[in-house]
């Protein structure tokens, strides 16, 4: 079936954005609904999601002719070798090479991306030096991978769902496709080099924040916001990784990565993991982050940029202050029964601000493998997987929070209100 004038699907006449069919398309119309296709056929664009037919326009095409046609031997086995390949992916229980097998809600839960940034992410990740194999695909490696993160199963798991012969060709799998990622895609989404402290104050800090903590007055002022979270993990025989992982307050072990956010829950970038034996609270962390300026945050950071932080940091507010940074937390009872009502409405204005710390914690532990404990085998690949995964929620997710018309008033009601006198 071919006109060179007439859409192929829907039998419209062809405009100007019409395209030709490709040859994965009319193979799997061929096989899957005996209507042959002849090279060169096009047609509307509308069709097409991802440079592919959609379901819908596969469903549509009808025959309209018959006509015999000529094959050669290696036509034959041309056409066979085809079959066998649409026949042993269509055993598959998942199989993300053909983008018209799993829907978008399929994806989204296996991969936490949709099917169109799905396979936008492989193709960002195509640019790097990861290879298809005789095992599997590009796009069925960073599946495999992503799969992993999203729901924090084991590789042998993996081995099953998606029929590969054993969990070392998974495990060789995941690291060509991290290894991928942590090259083309992590340094352009996260980290201080990939973001201005420029685009921070004015594409990343709203109107009620600017409000509470600079009076609305400074254009020129970062505001972020820094906390600790906890990874867990396995308990190890290496004693003496065992003594400094183990916490003493949750009583297990576990690492801390420090998170440093905008205040409309973009993450910044995420420094560590931390180990959390006594020596290595958030303070402690903090202070070693700013005396090292581990990724050149001193550098970033200028003088009288705000960092808002929660009581465990006290320790830690001197060391910002001597670098010319200011820090607010909320208030301490300091032996009081209660806070006093200037104390309280200071806090609630901190918390106003500091909940989207806790935002994009929480979106990091959607991604099941940070919400279970982490095999010590793993620990070696904790930081590139936090770093993928952060850049996956900064590319991929909108803001927890913007700017609103209203934001402008409101800070200047909150404002009056705290400095009422309490009756």
């Amino acid at each position: 079936m071919h006109s060179p004038r007439k859409c192929c699907v829907c039998r419209e006449n062809l405009r100007d954005h019409a395209v030709k069919i490709t040859s994965q398309d009319r193979d799997f119309i061929f096989f899957s609904r005996n209507i042959w296709i002849p090279e060169g056929a096009r047609c509307c664009s509308s069709h097409l999601i991802n440079h592919l037919l959609s379901k819908e326009a596969v469903d549509q095409i009808k025959p309209f002719s018959m006509r015999y046609q000529e094959l050669s031997s290696s036509d034959v086995q041309l056409l066979l070798s085809k079959a066998q390949n649409l026949f042993e992916n269509g055993k598959k229980r998942f199989n993300f090479d053909d983008p018209r097998d799993l829907n978008d809600d399929e994806y989204r839960l296996l991969t936490s991306l949709s099917r169109d940034h799905f396979t936008d992410f492989v193709q960002i990740t195509s640019s790097s030096t990861i290879r298809p194999s005789c095992n599997r695909s590009m796009r069925t490696a960073v599946g495999i991978y992503l799969c992993k993160l999203r729901l924090g199963i084991s590789n042998r798991l993996l081995a099953c769902i998606f029929q590969i012969t054993d969990k070392q060709t998974v495990s060789r799998s995941i690291n060509s496709a991290r290894q991928a990622i942590v090259k083309s895609f992590a340094p352009d989404n996260l980290d201080f080099g990939h973001v201005t402290r420029q685009d921070v104050i004015a594409r990343h800090t709203t109107t009620i924040a600017r409000e509470l903590m600079c009076a609305g007055d400074s254009t020129d002022t970062a505001i972020i916001s820094i906390d600790g979270t906890y990874l867990y993990s396995q308990k190890s025989r290496n004693n003496e990784f065992q003594r400094k992982a183990f916490n003493l307050y949750k009583k297990r072990s576990l690492l801390k990565p420090m998170m440093i956010v905008t205040i409309t829950g973009y993450i910044v970038t995420c420094i560590g993991p931390f180990m959390s034996d006594f020596n290595k609270d958030d303070a402690a962390i903090m202070k070693d982050i700013l005396l090292r300026s581990t990724d050149n945050i001193l550098s970033w950071l200028k003088e009288h940029d705000i960092l808002v932080v929660g009581r465990e940091f006290r320790d830690s507010i001197s060391v910002m202050k001597a670098l010319g940074l200011e820090a607010t937390m909320p208030s301490f009872f300091d032996g009081r029964r209660q806070f006093s009502a200037e104390d309280a409405n200071e806090s609630g204005c901190i918390t106003k601000i500091r909940w989207v710390v806790e935002a994009a914690k929480r979106r990091l532990k959607q991604f099941k493998y940070f919400a279970n404990p982490i095999q010590n085998a793993s620990l070696v690949y904790l930081e590139s997987d936090m770093s993928i995964t952060c850049a996956l929620i900064n590319h991929y997710q909108p803001p927890k929070t913007r700017s609103k018309l209203e934001d402008e008033e409101i800070g200047v009601q909150i404002i009056q209100l705290r400095q009422q006198k309490k009756i």
